[in-house]
């Protein structure tokens, strides 16, 4: 426990005195409007009539978890409703409609159980629930979204941990089961499919190369070694902003590159000391909204076409 303490303090020290990472947006960034409306931003007559035309809702999964002194904790949050909201718009082109169901934004951010305090678990600000108490939650809510008209439901997370997905799969697998009428899809990255050694399966569709480390080499460089993780690294950071730019902060640029081997090194010890920035994967240097761009650019159509393929079979 002292030895824990101790390196939470770190962390903490870290976080404050990064003095370059202050809480004012990127350099030229504006207060948006929002971008990404959900049901959230629906009246009842809205829903009411957007239900009578389609009956295929898109379900973004986040979580509350440190992405690093410069990106919110809600960056996966953020992400999944925003990546959902371009695939819609690519539906919408194939003519397909869509709803965008309720962010609902908490996850799983350890990795060894309940309880451990480990993962992301371990930094300040994240927050995570139990995996029974995960999969009852949103087996509720696609029960509730079936009870107002919405028979197929594509799920996708903008979180990446083991644990979560894992929730994620058995949350789609229960609902098929004790919800009649209603089909449930879940999308996860082929290279997190293989690396956690799940099948893709009629319920749960891999996003073939979702991740696509070559691209993303391409796009931003090799650092301190191949990156093999994205974690508030220079990946998530051209994603939001692209996405939020208004809430990356500045001095980005200047973060200090964490590789992937450190970030997982500490994750599944439990020790934040390895790893006090709290995040691994790609250096920040060319990280640039046109970059975010250029990766949902990538992603929109892989994820919108194994919809239309999968709304084909039914």
């Amino acid at each position: 426990m002292k030895h824990f303490l101790i390196a939470l303090l770190m962390v903490n020290v870290t976080f404050a005195v990064q003095g370059y990472l202050q809480s004012q947006p990127a350099a030229g960034a504006k207060n948006l409007p929002i971008k990404y409306p959900t049901m959230l931003d629906m009246t009842s007559p809205e829903f009411g009539a957007a239900v009578a035309k389609s009956d295929i809702a898109l379900l973004p999964i986040g979580a509350i978890e440190e992405h690093g002194s410069h990106l919110p904790l809600g960056t996966d949050a953020v992400g999944a409703v925003a990546q959902v909201y371009y695939v819609q718009q690519y539906l919408r082109k194939a003519g397909v409609e869509t709803v965008i169901g309720p962010p609902l934004n908490i996850g799983i951010t350890n990795e060894a159980n309940d309880r451990s305090r480990d993962g992301t678990y371990m930094y300040p600000g994240s927050l995570t629930i139990g995996e029974k108490t995960f999969v009852s939650l949103y087996v509720d809510v696609l029960r509730s979204m079936h009870d107002n008209g919405l028979r197929r439901v594509f799920v996708y997370s903008g979180h990446l941990g083991g644990r979560h997905l894992e929730a994620i799969v058995k949350t789609v697998e229960e609902a098929n089961r004790s919800i009649d009428g209603m089909k449930v899809y879940a999308f996860i990255e082929s290279e997190r499919l293989e690396q956690m050694k799940l099948k893709p399966s009629v319920s749960v569709l891999p996003i073939e190369k979702g991740q696509n480390f070559e691209m993303l080499t391409r796009l931003l460089g090799v650092g301190k070694e191949q990156a093999f993780s994205t974690h508030g690294d220079g990946t998530e950071t051209s994603l939001m902003l692209f996405f939020q730019p208004d809430a990356v902060r500045t001095g980005y640029e200047r973060v200090p590159q964490s590789p992937s081997s450190k970030f997982f090194e500490a994750i599944f010890s439990g020790d934040p000391a390895k790893n006090p920035a709290g995040t691994g994967g790609f250096p920040y240097e060319k990280a640039t909204a046109l970059v975010g761009k250029k990766i949902v650019d990538y992603r929109t159509p892989i994820i919108g076409d194994a919809i239309l393929k999968a709304l084909s079979r039914n």
